[in-house]
């Protein structure tokens, strides 16, 4: 019986080995990419965590601990190393290349008679309260200890430069102390004054039995290789931790402490260090989760041992960053492999039906010979199984073959050098090729369960006639599993990620949800098969109706309705052409959009290819623009200021803040990046609504050498300074003191007032003084660069504060270099040009008109300025520019969702101290830099922050601190052909140069520097990002090429030879040779193009809708700028223009068989 079945199962095999040949390869392929998805994931990562640690030095993974013990014993020694040994190092032995341990005395007081000296040069002493205004006390100053500590392997570490090594010797000396014998480093011993032969006292700094030990000094040693990593111990754990104390380090063998010191000191402690030094080549990435719990459980475990559990190490936070790396960039990656596994699959069920279909006659013929369904059945499975089997064992290897030959490709070389991926077999690779397999043989199972329940008269009626619907169509299936994506997308849509926080702060993975992509493209294409037939079936009325009909080819039309009739023989082909299309564009969307939002990011983060923040600009001295200076750099293309300040607003009864951004108008353009869904385009219209209508402030004449004006205080105040603000062509802000309200001007040579009176009225006076470089509140003066501009009068009080009061001004003027012209600049025949300055909110009482008599005359051509109180330093009065009194501004749309304004009404908000009125004209999405946390934030003209910041006080000069760089290097890199990613070198070329400029105008550009080179650098040299990423897309490519192109060819093959005798039929009932031939290419082209459009259309539209969800982390810290969505046409041309050739190919096959059918033949062999 088996020996018959397995004839049989040999002699169908051999019958219909074309066809089951390319079941094979979708069974073999399924297999080997559900066991490459296990090998590629673990070689991926494995180069990723090397790479990880590589970027840290490698004494920051070592790991160092500490720990302390008391009493000193050999038992409690015993008791703390069995503890370690067991623990921590024994856990980390295999990541190991060396291991030591030490330990060290506590500390000791030299017992020596202190120095005298004066409290100031004792530095471990205080002197607080030690010196009370006698120079000549002295006191006691000891800045010296000793500590005993052990040294591993000192035979080769270390070289006695004179004496010997010291010796297991101790004992009471004469003196009834214990002598113990140690040597010293050549340093300390000359710092120390300690001499070979030396017997060095020492006394505990607790209270203990004994009050001193005896340290017989036997040698002194220097150290072989200081720099060496082995000396951590000695330099990190039992290092000096401060400056101040002199430390003797002597170093004893561990018998002289353990049974020397501490039975003679049994209340001293001891501390203890191991260093553990870590390769980091030797951990591998399925080891990192277990690295941190060991290292998270021995802390937890020692911490209740011993006493001061210490563990130094870079490593847990590095593997921790790994390990989010890791899970959030598989996530996109597994989700194109569920497709193209998916796509594997539906390949096998598609040849399997048509390998059932082929053999339908032949089942048949087995039924009416007495074989019962369950014995083909049994025939079909043995096969399958056989096949799966195979598929399953070889799987794997097939998968670490191809998946370690990818490194050495060309186009992935980077991936590991130019090396074969480190790849091995593992339990989980033969499980997923098993799944895999079993998968496949479920897919062979289910046709043939469908085709062993026809008899020899069903299989025949079933060609004669177009099939029943399938039962997912029959029942309406294809609706449900669309219902149940829609229900999933909207779980999907609620949770707004593919990953969820669970309530104890997990983060987890629906797998359900995971699935989502590859549920919808086979349930949207289920649907279209549904609706393909009916469309047919519409197009063929339209056609075959007048006046359509006149004009539309016979065989056109006889094809649409043949189609629509009997759509089983190309809705197998359609709907695997649809998921492979599908798969292709999907793919080709994430790798390219995954890579361009890693660009994206890396350029939002930076803002300009270079970004200098905390610049701190000098006060006086030469006037220089910082602008115009990086700009004259040879690799600089522009350079732009940028205001950056933490401003703040009132929400109800809360104060909450915000970013508050100034930016330059001009230049912002040239060297930010900026994206269209930004909202700010187009640009130059967004900008407009900023502008403040040029620059505020009355420009002063060239020939003008000092600045005056004429006024009158109504009541005198001589401590109340009248001050004027100015700013130069480099828009430095600096202040020219006029006078006080004697009045009395501040240059009284050239403006001589009348001595004050007591009793009298004040008069008017004309008060100035000279525009000039001078020292003024402690401030240097600056040399103006010309032309300069007046942009507010204020009244201060530095002692008292002001007092109510007013001032009238008649005129403000300038006088020429040769003091022979007085060149009038305000006349104050209005008003209107100017406003109050409020500082604060105190000021806003403070008031600006036209001046009047006592009995209410108006007084023409003068203005009249009050003021109420105000604190000391506080500057009240007028500033140049109404237009400024709100400042129009461009809000984020979180600003607006939070505090409203849309509707441009004058908002209050703080900044540095300052009220400012602002409007919100305008309303963006994004700007480069800001709303990376979602927080809100506000644009404005860099001018009128500048003019604001400045104008509202009487010193300093408030200057941009961040300026933003587009260079060269960076407009090259955004043009190169091979990409951004491939062309960037970490580093740009402009840095050293704009550091030079920087330190030669004497400014400092702080700790931040930022490079978008090295940030684009980080992104280019991470696997998982960018190599990784081509490598899947070329998996996905390589099974959409394979899959397509075998199932179309097969497709095409079985289908011909099935519909022979309909063509033939056709041939005899009238259409020419001609006809026929167009309606086979008709049906086909068909078939083809609307699939791949189709495929293309899903692909692409699903793309769309499932990136957002892939932008959300667990934390829901959302990407920012959001993906756009990018697709890498060239690689699916390339793709589907190979297809292309092929479905030519068999196209013009199946022509010249049609051409060459014998029509008598065929119709005899359907007669038979």
């Amino acid at each position: 019986m088996i020996s018959n079945s397995l004839q049989l199962i040999v002699k169908r095999t051999l019958a219909h080995w074309r066809l089951l040949s390319a079941v094979v390869v979708g069974v073999m392929l399924a297999s080997t990419v559900m066991a490459s998805s296990v090998i590629f994931f673990d070689a991926l990562r494995d180069v990723a965590l090397q790479r990880a640690l590589a970027t840290h030095e490698p004494s920051d993974v070592d790991v160092l601990v500490e720990a302390g013990q008391v009493p000193t014993s050999p038992e409690t020694h015993a008791t703390i190393v069995d503890a370690m040994n067991g623990t921590i190092v024994k856990r980390f032995q295999p990541f190991l290349d060396q291991r030591e341990f030490a330990l060290k005395t506590w500390t000791f007081f030299v017992d020596l008679p202190p120095a005298k000296v004066s409290p100031g040069e004792c530095p471990c002493r205080s002197n607080v309260g030690i010196n009370s205004g006698d120079n000549e006390v002295l006191i006691e100053c000891d800045c010296r200890r000793v500590t005993m500590m052990t040294l591993p392997d000192f035979e080769n570490r270390v070289e006695i430069v004179e004496g010997t090594m010291a010796r297991e010797v101790y004992g009471i000396g004469p003196d009834g102390s214990l002598q113990i014998e140690g040597i010293l480093d050549v340093q300390s011993a000359e710092m120390m004054d300690i001499s070979v032969g030396d017997l060095y006292p020492a006394r505990p700094h607790w209270e203990d039995e004994h009050t001193s030990v005896n340290i017989l000094v036997t040698g002194l040693y220097e150290r072989v290789d200081p720099e060496l990593a082995h000396w951590r111990i000695q330099n990190e754990a039992f290092g000096s931790r401060t400056d101040t104390l002199q430390f003797a380090r002597f170093v004893v063998l561990e018998k002289t402490i353990l049974e020397g010191l501490g039975p003679y000191f049994p209340n001293m402690g001891t501390d203890y260090a191991w260093w553990l030094d870590v390769d980091p080549t030797r951990i591998a990435a399925s080891e990192t989760e277990a690295i941190r719990n060991t290292i998270d459980a021995t802390e937890r475990e020692l911490k209740a041992i011993v006493d001061g559990f210490l563990l130094r190490s870079d490593l847990p936070q590095v593997l921790s960053a790994f390990e989010t790396d890791l899970f959030f960039n598989r996530l996109p990656m597994f989700i194109v492999l569920i497709l193209i596994v998916l796509v594997v699959l539906y390949y096998v069920v598609t040849l399997a039906s048509l390998l059932v279909d082929a053999q339908r006659s032949e089942v048949g013929l087995l039924r009416t010979r007495g074989a019962t369904s369950r014995q083909i059945l049994a025939v079909f499975i043995i096969e399958s199984a056989l096949l799966a089997t195979v598929a399953a064992i070889s799987g794997p290897f097939l998968a670490m073959f191809g998946v370690g030959f990818i490194g050495v490709l060309p186009l992935y070389s980077e991936l590991n050098s130019g090396d074969p991926l480190p790849v091995q077999l593992t339990i989980g690779a033969f499980r997923m090729a098993f799944f895999g397999g079993l998968l496949g043989l479920l897919a062979l199972f289910i046709p043939a369960l469908r085709a062993t329940r026809l008899g020899l008269l069903a299989s025949r009626v079933t060609r004669a006639r177009p099939v029943r619907l399938a039962v997912i169509q029959r029942y309406y299936l294809d609706l449900g599993f669309l219902g149940l994506v829609m229900f999933l997308f909207w779980q999907l849509t609620k949770q707004g990620s593919f990953v969820a926080v669970s309530i104890f702060g997990e983060t987890t993975v629906n797998q359900l949800i995971l699935g989502v992509p590859a549920i919808f493209v086979v349930a949207a294409g289920l649907v279209l098969l549904r609706i393909f037939p009916v469309g047919m079936d519409l197009i063929g009325r339209v056609l075959s109706r007048r006046p359509m009909s006149s004009v539309t080819p016979p065989a056109l039309i006889l094809g649409i309705w043949q189609m629509a009739r009997n759509p089983a023989h190309h809705s197998r082909l359609s709907l695997l052409l649809i998921l492979t299309a599908a798969l292709g564009v999907f793919a080709a969307s994430f790798g390219a959009t995954l890579e361009q939002s890693a660009i994206d990011q890396a350029y939002y983060r930076t803002g300009a290819d270079i970004k200098l923040t905390s610049v701190n600009v000098r006060e006086g001295g030469l006037s220089f623009s910082v602008v115009d200076n990086l700009s004259e750099l040879e690799d600089v293309e522009a350079a732009s200021p940028i205001y950056r300040y933490a401003a703040n607003i009132t929400a109800g009864i809360n104060v909450e803040g915000f970013q508050f951004i100034g930016v330059d108008l001009d230049t912002i353009e040239d060297v930010g990046w900026f994206r269209d869904d930004f909202g700010l385009t187009p640009f130059a219209n967004k900008a407009s609504v900023l502008d403040v209508g040029g620059a505020a402030g009355i420009e002063l004449p060239a020939e003008g050498r000092w600045l005056t004006a004429r006024v009158h205080p109504l009541v005198r105040q001589s401590s109340t300074y009248l001050v004027a603000r100015l700013s130069d062509d480099n828009g430095h802000f600096f202040s020219v003191p006029l006078g006080n309200l004697n009045p009395l001007a501040t240059d009284q040579f050239r403006f001589n007032c009348p001595l004050p009176i007591e009793g009298e009225p004040t008069e008017w006076c004309r008060i100035g003084a000279a525009i000039q470089a001078t020292n003024f509140r402690g401030v240097p003066g600056l040399l103006p660069k010309e032309p300069n501009r007046l942009h507010s009068l204020g009244v201060i009080d530095y002692e008292n504060g002001l007092s109510p009061a007013a001032l009238d001004i008649d005129d403000v003027a300038v006088l020429n270099k040769e003091a022979t012209e007085l060149i009038i600049i305000e006349t104050f025949d209005s008003v209107d040009n100017w406003r109050t300055m409020a500082p604060t909110r105190e000021a806003l009482g403070d008031h600006l008109g036209p001046a009047s008599t006592p009995d209410g005359q108006p007084l023409d051509g003068i203005a009249r300025m009050r003021w109420t109180r105000s604190g000391p330093n506080e500057y009240r009065g007028l500033a140049h520019g109404s237009e400024l009194e709100v400042v129009p501004v461009i809000a984020s749309t979180t600003f607006v969702e939070r505090y409203g304004g849309e509707d441009g009404k004058i908002m209050q908000i703080a900044m540095d101290g300052t009220p400012v009125n602002i409007s919100i004209r305008d309303v963006v999405e994004y700007f480069p830099t800001l709303a990376l946390d979602d927080e809100s934030f506000l644009l404005a003209d860099i001018g009128a922050v500048h003019e604001r910041l400045n104008i509202t006080r009487t010193v300093g000069n408030i200057q941009p601190t961040e300026f933003w760089i587009s260079t060269l290097q960076g407009s090259e890199l955004l043009v190169a052909e091979e990409g951004i990613l491939e062309s960037v070198i970490a580093g740009d070329r402009a840095v050293p140069d704009i550091s030079r400029e920087l330190a030669s105008l004497r400014l400092r550009p702080g700790a931040n520097t930022t490079d978008r080179s090295q940030e684009l650098a980080s992104v280019a040299f991470d696997p998982l990002v960018s190599a990784g990423w081509r490598a899947l897309l070329g998996i996905a490519f390589f099974t959409v090429l394979v899959v397509s192109a075998v199932g179309f060819l097969v497709h095409a093959k079985v289908t011909f030879d099935g519909r022979r005798a309909e063509l033939a039929l056709l041939r005899t009932i009238g259409l020419s040779m001609k006809q026929l031939l167009f309606l086979v290419v008709l049906e086909q082209v068909m078939v083809i193009g609307v699939a791949v459009a189709l495929g293309i259309y899903m692909g692409a539209q699903m793309g769309t809708a499932i990136m957002p969800y892939l932008a959300n982390s667990g934390e829901n810290v959302v990407v920012v700028p959001p993906m756009a969505v990018q697709i890498d046409w060239f690689g699916f041309g390339i793709t589907f223009g190979l297809l292309g050739l092929v479905f030519l190919g068999v196209i013009g096959a199946i022509l010249i068989s049609v051409y060459r059918m014998s029509i008598h033949r065929i119709m005899r062999m359907g007669e038979s």
